[in-house]
């Protein structure tokens, strides 16, 4: 791998980390372009830049999502009766659509994640003020949860992206109890996805070592060091500051990450 495209990852594994503690995201809305990315330059063919961008990604969600919920858990912000249940119905789903992705062409998966994106932009800062919700139904949660964790695996992302909206929208959650049980549930939610890329990868064979990449499944190790050791200090520091963030400047913030990335994915290739 070029030094340019490590400084990349670099660069990445901060942002996404920060962005992690801060908004109870797996960080997969930054980590599965950027890696797209850097696969692409490298020459690698599109179809398969796609699936190790999201196998990697996901992998790479799991420890930076791990250690905000974790943080997150000490300040008591995460409801974990609601993160389990939206958990462990996105498990599921999680490897139903990591199944599915390898089935679809490249540009089908780079325009539904950029419109997954938008849509999910432009409801939060159009949203009612958040509430105070502290539980929400069953049905309601596993369906959130459900839905999520298909899209998750589907499209390489932890799912914040999803779960954050749809916590403040339909179960009247504050922000900063949104995005901490969300980051809870994210825990549960990327190992349906991540068991995906890997039972699919290693039965196609996934080889890129041509290319100067190694595989396990459809998940690049290396850029997976990479990002999981920058990315985790950040979330460290991101948790400790998330509470003097006001709402407002947290949706905000979410909002112009997700166009901005929208638009990469929108038009790439």
């Amino acid at each position: 791998m070029e030094p340019i495209f490590i400084l990349v990852l670099i660069a990445c594994g901060l942002l996404a980390g920060f962005m992690s503690g801060l908004l109870g995201v797996g960080g997969g809305f930054i980590f599965a372009p950027v890696i797209y990315f850097v696969l692409q330059k490298s020459g690698v063919p599109d179809d398969m830049a796609i699936l190790v961008a999201f196998g990697t990604s996901l992998a790479a969600a799991f420890p930076t999502v791990l250690t905000s919920a974790i943080g997150h858990t000490k300040k008591g912000n995460v409801i974990w009766r609601d993160a389990v249940i939206m958990g462990l119905c996105g498990m599921a789903t999680g490897f139903v659509g990591g199944t599915v992705a390898t089935f679809l062409p490249v540009r089908v998966l780079t325009i539904m994640f950029g419109l997954m994106l938008v849509i999910g932009a432009v409801r939060l800062v159009s949203s009612l003020p958040s509430g105070k919700g502290e539980k929400m139904s069953t049905l309601l949660a596993g369906g959130i949860g459900g839905t999520t964790g298909f899209l998750s695996g589907l499209l390489g992302v932890g799912g914040g992206t999803i779960l954050v909206p749809l916590m403040v929208l339909l179960g009247k959650f504050s922000m900063k109890k949104a995005t901490a049980t969300s980051a809870a549930a994210i825990i549960f939610i990327t190992i349906g996805g991540i068991l995906s890329y890997l039972i699919n990868g290693l039965a196609a064979g996934a080889d890129l070592s041509a290319y100067g990449f190694y595989l396990v499944g459809y998940i690049d190790i290396f850029m997976l060091v990479i990002l999981v050791l920058t990315a985790i200090p950040m979330v460290i520091l991101a948790v400790r500051v998330c509470c003097r963030v006001p709402d407002v400047w947290l949706r905000r913030i979410f909002f112009v990450l997700m166009i901005v990335i929208a638009l990469k994915m929108l038009f790439a290739g």
